[in-house]
């Protein structure tokens, strides 16, 4: 088997839509991709993130919210910000490793309603898929 892809996702506090984006590649790419995220701040994973990842069959329950660290930064082979934040305030990308940036909107912002958290989950899940095949990941559940 060929070496896995190490994709990062990046997000402001790593507490809802970069923790969906990791257990979304870790589930459609197994052994096939080490996915991991992180934020520029640390904050709780919001306990919607858990229960609308739980709603799909997915336990993220025992993941913490976790800082950017610049040595998996740079050995990922895919930098992926999930907002507009991010890519403001992250590190630079070298020309090495492969830059993508989403947009999804924070679903947390204001009062956080669960729909758009489902809605943001939804979204990412297409947006995983797409990028595994992208960079020719074998997806298991597809």
């Amino acid at each position: 088997m060929e070496q896995p892809i190490r994709l990062y996702f990046l997000c402001i506090q790593n507490r809802c839509r970069s923790q969906i984006a990791e257990a979304f590649a870790r589930h459609h790419g197994g052994e096939n991709v080490i996915a991991e995220s992180a934020g520029l701040e640390t904050g709780d994973i919001h306990p919607y993130t858990i229960e609308v990842m739980k709603e799909i069959g997915i336990d993220i329950s025992s993941k913490n919210s976790k800082k950017i660290d610049m040595k998996t930064f740079m050995q990922s082979k895919v930098i992926i910000k999930l907002c507009e934040q991010v890519n403001e305030k992250c590190p630079i990308v070298p020309f090495a490793i492969k830059n993508v940036q989403w947009d999804i909107a924070d679903p947390l912002t204001h009062m956080g309603r669960l729909e758009d958290v489902r809605a943001a989950r939804d979204e990412i899940e297409l947006k995983v898929i797409e990028l595994l095949r992208g960079v020719g990941v074998p997806m298991l559940n597809d």
